[in-house]
């Protein structure tokens, strides 16, 4: 019977506990447990040396220079002395593992465990202290720049529809609402000089 093929897997527990501590040389025993799905997947290892997160990226998410950017910004953040889970190198110093899985080759970096519970409720002071961490990444990222996608009124607006219009039928009057609206949205982008004006990486999803 023909195997049937797939878009995505989800990663043993076992075999992707075995892959780390081999690539990182952990000794002892060690246990990992799958934590969420989404356009990553993330993992927790735990054994003698602490507790690890593993971040499984999703086949064709992310490209290999794309991820190497974004663990280049952790590790300035780091450096810095802000509070991130950084990516933790293996033994023969590589940051980036590629696992080759069923629907292709799936990128996985170990990353530190940052410690902490969820909050459903926050005060304000915990309000201020999100707020001014916030202000410090951007203070430190002001004026530097990744080697990821700029953001402008093309790759927001037309790029965007074009892809949806895969999943929607343009004449939904939402679709038109977007076509219709988007040159509107695009002149007022260039009115306000945006390019020129700011500056630096935009983290997006704090």
């Amino acid at each position: 019977m023909k195997i049937f093929p797939i878009t995505a897997s989800i990663l043993s527990e076992t075999e992707l506990c075995n892959f780390i501590r081999e690539k990182y040389a952990l000794s002892g025993e060690y246990h990992c447990k799958l934590f969420r799905t989404g356009v990553n997947h993330t993992y927790f290892i735990s054994g003698e040396k602490g507790k690890f997160a593993i971040r499984v990226y999703c086949h064709k998410w992310r490209t290999k220079p794309e991820i190497e950017e974004e663990l280049e910004l952790l590790n300035i953040l780091k450096e810095n002395s802000l509070s991130v889970s950084y990516p933790i190198p293996d033994k023969e110093e590589n940051l980036i593992q590629a696992i080759n899985a069923p629907e292709g080759i799936r990128y996985a970096v170990l990353f530190s465990f940052a410690e902490g519970q969820k909050m459903r409720y926050m005060s304000n002071q915990t309000c201020y202290s999100i707020g001014s961490l916030m202000a410090k990444i951007h203070n430190i990222t002001e004026r530097k720049k990744v080697d990821r996608v700029s953001y402008n009124s093309e790759i927001l607006l037309y790029q965007s529809y074009d892809l949806i219009k895969s999943f929607f039928d343009e004449d939904l009057y939402e679709m038109k609402y977007i076509k219709e609206i988007s040159p509107l949205i695009a002149r007022r982008f260039e009115r306000s000089h945006l390019s020129e004006n700011q500056c630096g990486i935009v983290h997006l999803d704090i």
